[in-house]
């Protein structure tokens, strides 16, 4: 018989017996399923009513005591961090890459040899987001297919279509291979977060969405850098330099595809480069800092209730407002920067050139933000301080155009507006993907917020017009205003939080015994069956 005993705080020496005996069990029933190559540790991490501070909200039972060393769990991080993390961080900076070379390509002739207008040039970038938000739901996919042939495939997609990009001979040949570019990257880019949270704890996110974030503006700053070197070689080349750009900067992603179909897991234990201890490792430590996800024999179940309840959060809509207001300056200032520069006076070369160190410094920030983010286990008033430091740059650059001041005052302003919209754009999709308690959730929370995010765009395409140039002081401002915004929304949803947070300490704890005596007190051999606490929102 199971009955279930409901207690505010659990304290007393019964249930404290019954965890230690629990506790004893699970080492008992371990050590019998240990294989040679499978030794227990010596010191070992205890998961679930072991973790006092189980602030995070998940099941704990004494069978989800999952024995393993500190140094073992650091062992599989490192792996997954070298041979998964850097990878799809790879792969992002070649999608990343293939997306904002539109901008160097611009400079280097191809609106001449085109023919395009300003207005043809917006449309161009239009048609890319156009498609990226239609198909902004891909990312449930995640949950459902086996990521690792999905990946490729979108892989060798954008690849392949970012390739023909330098056989486009008109406006509308390059605004259509633009629209086939946007889907192929909406396929896979906003479902990567939701992708590494199979792999990885709540409190260890932010990190690692940072260095796949950190990939933009690495992937930016290369850009830039490999424009600046095609555009010279190619000067005497029978072919344009911005048909050469388009082709070396695409088709390496084509090549990358195959590597990524043998190389990405499907789950913690289907990874190749762990050893079996590891891999069983690295399924038993997600209990720690996750709730149970959907599995069913081995397979992801999609689940409409939970997308359902998650369509109805309105801190999914509030996520979603920042991101849509954070993109519109990170989805504009790559793809005009080189513009911008080349409008304060320098040379074409020279433009591409001066591109890259604002990148490589938002690219540092990016990584020490979200490491600090994980450390300190806050991500709002992290947000809050980069959206006002982006803030502050484009407002520099604005105020130098109207005061008509040197180049070099409106250059200097780039580095705090990319670093503020960088990171903050980082700690928005690990602050959604944290406070979602199920994958089906999470897919859904981060499908939602590039849905509406997406919108941005639209709004940051069109603030740099030709009319406008050499100061732009009109699109500079604007995005001061959504970056201002941006920190005052984060402030806002820290309070609903923590609001939740303070509803979810009154709350019961429901704790489960068998055979218990009639008073709901655990007979003598009774057994603590399952203590449950609260979902807790990250700040």
């Amino acid at each position: 018989m199971v009955q279930n005993v409901v207690s505010p705080v659990v304290r007393d020496e019964h249930e404290m017996q019954h965890v230690r005996r629990g506790s004893a069990q699970a080492f008992e029933l371990q050590s019998r399923h240990s294989t040679d190559d499978e030794e227990i540790p010596d010191t070992v991490e205890k998961v679930g009513l072991g973790d006092p501070d189980n602030s995070f909200g998940q099941d704990a039972s004494p069978t989800n005591f999952a024995l393993y060393s500190s140094k073992e769990e650091q062992t599989v991080l490192r792996k997954f961090d070298r041979h998964l993390v850097l990878f799809i961080a790879l792969l992002y900076m070649l999608g990343f890459l293939d997306r904002s070379n539109i901008g160097n390509a611009k400079i280097a002739g191809m609106s001449d040899d085109l023919h395009l207008t300003s207005s043809q040039y917006e449309w161009t970038l239009r048609s890319f987001y156009i498609t990226y938000v239609l198909f902004e739901w891909m990312p449930i996919l995640y949950t459902v297919l086996s990521p690792s042939t999905y990946i490729a495939f979108c892989v060798l997609a954008w690849g392949a279509i970012a390739s023909l990009q330098a056989l486009a001979t008109s406006f509308a040949s390059l605004c259509f291979l633009r629209a086939l570019l946007g889907i192929s990257e909406a396929a896979f880019s906003p479902g990567v977060p939701v992708f590494l949270a199979f792999f990885y704890n709540r409190d260890e996110l932010a990190f690692r969405i940072g260095l796949f974030i950190s990939a933009a503006p690495l992937a930016t700053s290369f850009a830039s850098s490999l424009a600046w070197l095609i555009t010279k070689l190619g000067q005497d080349s029978p072919i344009a330099p911005w048909r050469m750009l388009f082709l070396i900067e695409g088709f390496p992603s084509v090549l990358i595809s195959v590597f990524a179909f043998y190389h990405i897991p499907n789950s913690p234990g289907e990874a190749k480069y762990l050893s079996k201890r590891e891999r069983r490792v690295a399924k038993l430590r997600l209990s720690k800092g996750k709730p149970k996800t959907n599995q069913e024999g081995g397979r992801r179940k999609f689940e409409w209730i939970e997308i359902w309840e998650a369509l109805k959060d309105p801190k999914c809509y509030l996520t979603a407002a920042m991101f849509c207001s954070c993109n519109v300056a990170f989805s504009s200032l790559p793809v005009f920067l080189p513009t911008i520069i080349h409008d304060m006076g320098y040379s074409p070369l020279s433009s591409q050139a001066l591109s890259a160190p604002p990148y490589l410094v938002a690219f540092l920030v990016v990584l020490l933000t979200a490491f600090y983010s994980d450390k300190f286990r806050n991500r709002s008033l992290f947000i809050c301080f980069h959206a006002l430091l982006a803030s502050v740059g484009y407002a520099m650059i604005a105020v130098a155009g109207v005061f008509k001041a040197g180049p070099m005052w409106r250059y200097w302003g780039v580095y705090p507006a990319a670093s503020g919209f960088f990171s903050a754009v980082t700690l928005l999709i690990t602050w959604t993907i944290n406070n979602q308690e199920s994958d089906a959730k999470k897919g859904t929370g981060v499908a939602i917020l590039n849905i509406i995010g997406q919108l941005g765009p639209f709004i940051g395409t069109a603030l740099y017009p030709e009319s406008d140039k050499p100061y732009y002081i009109h699109g500079m401002a604007a995005c001061a205003g959504f970056m201002l915004l941006v920190a005052a929304l984060s402030l806002w949803l820290r309070r609903i939080l923590q609001k939740n947070n303070e509803a979810a300490e009154k709350d019961t704890y429901s704790v489960i015994y068998s055979e218990e005596n009639d008073d709901n007190s655990p007979g003598e051999d009774g057994k603590l069956v399952e203590r449950t606490r609260p979902f807790r929102y990250i700040l």
